[in-house]
């Protein structure tokens, strides 16, 4: 089975992936990198994890762990679609921060995943003094599960206020975690959520980085 792990956080999502790998034979987990002189994870990269693939395992299973898979060109993308196609007792973990980069093909082969930060102290104190706590978490809510455009942007001010934003993405990533969507208007949405935290790390406007939710939304 393969996996698409989304995320925002990476050293978040290594600690948790660093945990799951642990269920698995030492022998039997390979992490794959791009070399530390290139820009990108490239097909001799990939060549190196196949013939792993190829070998018998020590524990009857496998787990290939691809950091930085949006890294992977995207000849290094189509060498790998056979090889996890016909995968078997292996598994194969993506680890991806910009999801536009992976070929459509790699996505539909994946069961996409959108990996959460775990509610850290810093934002369970930014919580509990913050007024405006209840009122983020109903617009989070009420913001992804609104049928009407002028509804979701009446949830903007308060989410979009400087002071709020830690606490509205986080709000926003755990709702969107609970509601029932399409897979892919709920994959549409956690690209909308990382290009918003990527966009608020620039200085970008708030506002604006909102709007990127709405267009998912509607």
């Amino acid at each position: 089975m393969n996996y698409l792990i989304v995320t925002t956080d990476p050293i978040s999502t290594e600690n948790a992936v660093l945990e799951y790998a642990k269920s698995y034979n030492p022998s039997d987990v390979f992490w794959v990198k791009k070399s530390p002189d290139k820009k990108e994870i490239t097909v001799d990269i990939i060549n190196n994890m196949i013939n792993q693939f190829n070998l018998a395992s020590v524990s009857g299973k496998k787990l290939f762990i691809i950091f930085q898979s949006e890294l992977m060109n995207t000849n290094a993308q189509n060498k790998l679609l056979k090889t996890i196609e016909e995968a078997t007792e292996t598994t194969v973990l993506f680890l991806c921060q910009n999801l536009d980069r992976m070929l459509s093909t790699i996505r539909s082969r994946c069961i996409v995943y959108y990996h959460n930060t775990p509610t850290n102290q810093t934002l369970k104190q930014l919580a509990d003094i913050n007024p405006d706590t209840p009122a983020i978490t109903n617009a989070a809510r009420q913001l992804l599960t609104a049928t009407k455009i002028e509804t979701a942007m009446t949830c903007l001010p308060v989410l979009s206020k400087p002071e709020n934003l830690p606490l509205a993405l986080d709000a926003l990533n755990r709702e969107l975690s609970e509601i029932e969507l399409p897979d892919t208007k709920k994959l549409a949405l956690y690209q909308a959520l990382a290009k918003i935290n990527r966009n608020i790390a620039a200085n970008c406007n708030a506002v604006n980085a909102f709007d990127l939710l709405l267009i998912a939304l509607f």
